[in-house]
């Protein structure tokens, strides 16, 4: 049977994980290539077949390029490492080929810095303030000019907190990890896992080359974080 598409993640983690499920419960038909850090391996997701490669920094398996190539969608949720953005210096070439009809980036509201109180949105001017922020921002870039350079079908998500039901205050409450923030004023956005999944699928089936901004909720910081 003849998939309906290929689909390559660099990272995959809980949110590549929700996506890829979310697909799978929702019937699409596709192949599936992943990266990890530690060894090349055959694995399987909700009955789903598919090879994991080998990728860390800028070493990886050489049979990985094959598959990359071969993909017509990519998503992205590996952070930058050193300030540097590990796909697009590794596989630069293979990105202005641009062979692919969906590459996603995913980036942090950490990008948007202090904004002294004020509501943010796409059109906000990111300053970013931390090191992570700064490397988030210089990452978007890079991706940005690809998209200009090579007509790269781009998208940027700026993630705000997850959370899920493997990863929540409750949980973190009950093992002592709870870190309460009381300032005055001060507020901080959540998203659940699997609302972000159900935005990624929607993307793919109409394919808007632009920033997103993505938040469900904005809670006050004294609950914990």
């Amino acid at each position: 049977m003849k998939k309906d598409f290929k689909l390559f993640c660099f990272g995959f983690g809980q949110v590549a994980k929700y996506f890829v499920n979310n697909l799978i419960k929702n019937n699409y038909n596709f192949d599936l290539v992943t990266t990890n850090t530690i060894a090349t391996k055959l694995i399987t997701i909700n009955n789903l077949k598919y090879k994991s490669y080998f990728f860390n920094y800028n070493k990886f398996d050489n049979n990985l390029l094959e598959d990359l190539n071969s993909s017509n969608k990519v998503l992205v949720s590996i952070p930058p490492k050193n300030g540097v953005d590990l796909v697009l210096k590794t596989f630069d070439k293979n990105f202005k080929i641009n062979k692919f009809d969906w590459v996603t980036y995913l980036s942090a509201t950490s990008v948007y810095g202090d904004q002294n109180g004020e509501w943010v949105n796409e059109n906000t001017h990111p300053k970013p303030t931390s090191k992570r922020g700064i490397a988030r921002l210089n990452a978007e870039n890079n991706w940005l000019n690809f998209y200009k350079e090579f007509e790269l079908p781009v998208h940027i998500f700026r993630l705000s907190g997850i959370y899920s039901l493997e990863r929540n205050i409750i949980k973190r409450l009950k093992i002592g990890e709870l870190t309460i923030v009381k300032k005055s004023n001060h507020y901080f956005s959540r998203i659940h896992v699997e609302d972000i999944a159900e935005v990624l699928k929607l993307s793919i089936k109409k394919i808007i080359p632009v920033i997103f901004l993505i938040y469900l909720m904005i809670i006050p910081a004294q609950i914990g974080r």
